[in-house]
């Protein structure tokens, strides 16, 4: 009886299509194929606080930079209310496990007039608590 219901059920599943989200098949590295890829882009969106409701754009912070020319297309109401995605700096593959990983190296000079303010700028994110999305 059970598998009878069970079967009714799988019967009358549906699958469905979102436009613009496309299933992707992932593989280890160095087995890509035009069907499967091994690297996954990670991407961010911008930096919100529960300790403030002014949000920040992923470039306002002097973080490391991504490439430019992966950002996917917005719409225009993306635009309009700030949700700009951006490609992150980090590199991810599929099936590959990395504990630490170097991104990038920011180093801060005395004589430039702009390197406290963006300092300060990350000591009060950190003080109140923002985080990526």
């Amino acid at each position: 009886m059970r598998l009878l219901v069970f079967s009714l059920f799988v019967y009358m599943a549906n699958g469905f299509y979102l436009p613009g989200l496309a299933p992707v098949n992932f593989c280890e590295k160095g087995k890509e194929t035009n069907a499967c890829k091994s690297n996954i882009t990670m991407y961010v969106n911008r930096l919100d606080s529960d300790q403030s409701v002014i949000p920040f754009e992923y470039h306002s912070f002097d973080f490391c930079v991504g490439s430019e020319a992966d950002s996917p297309v917005e719409n225009l109401g993306q635009v309009l209310f700030g949700e700009r995605i951006r490609p992150s700096p980090y590199s991810i593959s599929f099936k590959e496990t990395k504990s630490c990983a170097f991104v990038c190296e920011k180093s801060y000079k005395d004589g430039n007039a702009d390197d406290p303010k963006k300092i300060r700028l990350l000591q009060r994110g950190m003080k109140l608590n923002y985080q990526h999305h």
